[in-house]
């Protein structure tokens, strides 16, 4: 039964061959419990006490498509068959408790944060444009990495399909690689990936396709991208829903996730965990935008932490799903909670970025949040449900 108090946030919706229970979504985050490229024991209890509280969607960190992928040492990977069992363990856990389960397929391009051996990494991109957050000096791609990086989205793709996980999403946001090739500020080349808008859009056009040849029609296929990356460099809100409209009426895609900021710059980087500064759902003018353009499911991401600001949002047409990432982060019963009108015990994250982004940073592990543990009564520093903590 629907709740009278967010009758559209909690409305089921349907994305390609799936169909939500709800349109709140946990979208793709780092959550430091990977281990050696592979999915952990705390990953899938990670996600499981989501799904048990009843978020309608489930969208799994970046998985590498490539060895050059690998941005950092959480990263997961999705380069051989290895990773299968992982990622079979957590489409198990959380289709127990009927929630649809999405993987991320990843290139980070120059936005490399860490070297693997102490060594200066090697950083593929369009073109050698250096990146100002990192310092990072990458190396124009050939053509026959291109081809190489393509191939491997299908690649990891299917597996992830193999795992039985219910669909795929390719990460074009926050300045990755292909925001790279379409961004004309850092996409400098002269071949048929470079110059015009259609050459740009090449890159994100091919690694859709390869991932739609690679899991056929039944398989959900979405993409991420910036509505605006927010740096004087970056991707443009223009520029971004041009790509979404051009891929849309491609045929290959089921949803487009909309989000803002780029890793690439510092004015940018703040948006891809907006701080308390940020209104609440400050993003969602982007995604109308977006959505004006494509005629498949819009999600929207951005300071939208509690069920009433997602219902208005999508009461009023700017998003068809609310991504409530740190909000399931601080209480991973929130839907639940919804549902049942007991919205006062909802533990509300108040975008402080302490106990997710904070201690993340740091480099601390956490234990993942029991779906049986008592919530703590604080929304700020106590998050035990957090990613990036020990509790």
């Amino acid at each position: 039964m629907t709740s009278q108090l967010f009758p559209h946030l909690l409305s089921p919706l349907r994305i390609g061959t799936v169909t939500l229970a709800n349109r709140i979504v946990s979208s793709g985050h780092d959550t430091v419990l990977v281990q050696d490229g592979k999915v952990t024991d705390e990953l899938v209890a990670y996600h499981e006490a989501r799904a048990a509280g009843g978020v309608g969607m489930i969208v799994v960190q970046v998985a590498g498509v490539h060895e050059t992928a690998r941005y950092t040492s959480h990263v997961l990977m999705a380069t051989d068959d290895d990773c299968i069992p992982g990622y079979r363990r957590i489409a198990d856990a959380c289709h127990r408790h009927g929630c649809v389960v999405v993987g991320r397929v990843f290139h980070p391009g120059r936005e490399i944060l860490e070297s693997q051996d102490g060594s200066t990494p090697v950083a593929l991109a369009p073109s050698a444009v250096p990146s100002e957050r990192f310092h990072v000096m990458p190396r124009a791609m050939t053509a026959a990495e291109i081809e190489a990086v393509v191939r491997g989205y299908g690649d990891a793709a299917r597996r992830l399909q193999r795992a039985g996980l219910d669909g795929v999403e390719i990460v074009a946001s926050h300045g990755y690689l292909p925001a790279q090739f379409l961004n004309p500020r850092t996409n400098l080349r002269t071949d048929d990936y470079g110059g015009s808008a259609e050459n740009r859009l090449r890159f994100l056009r091919a690694a859709l396709a390869s991932v739609r040849a690679a899991v056929g029609r039944e398989f959900v296929v979405g993409i991420r991208i910036s509505g605006d990356e927010m740096g004087s460099d970056g991707l443009r809100p223009d520029e971004s829903q041009a790509a979404c409209a051009a891929l849309d009426a491609d045929g290959l895609l089921d949803y487009v996730s909309v989000c803002a900021g780029s890793s690439s710059s510092l004015s940018g980087a703040v948006h891809i965990a907006a701080p308390m500064t940020e209104s609440a759902a400050y993003t969602a003018p982007m995604a109308a935008a977006v959505k004006a353009v494509v005629g498949v499911p819009v999600v929207v991401a951005g300071r939208i932490n509690q069920p009433h600001e997602g219902d208005a949002v999508i009461a009023q047409g700017q998003a068809d799903a609310c991504a409530m990432t740190r909000a399931l982060i601080c209480d991973p019963r929130m839907p639940a909670k919804a549902e049942r009108n007991e919205f006062d015990s909802i533990r509300a994250c108040i975008g402080c970025n302490q106990a997710c982004m904070g201690t993340s940073s740091a480099g601390a592990r956490s234990r993942a949040s029991s779906i049986r543990r008592p919530a703590a009564k604080c929304g700020s520093a106590l998050c035990r449900s957090r990613a990036g903590r020990r509790v």
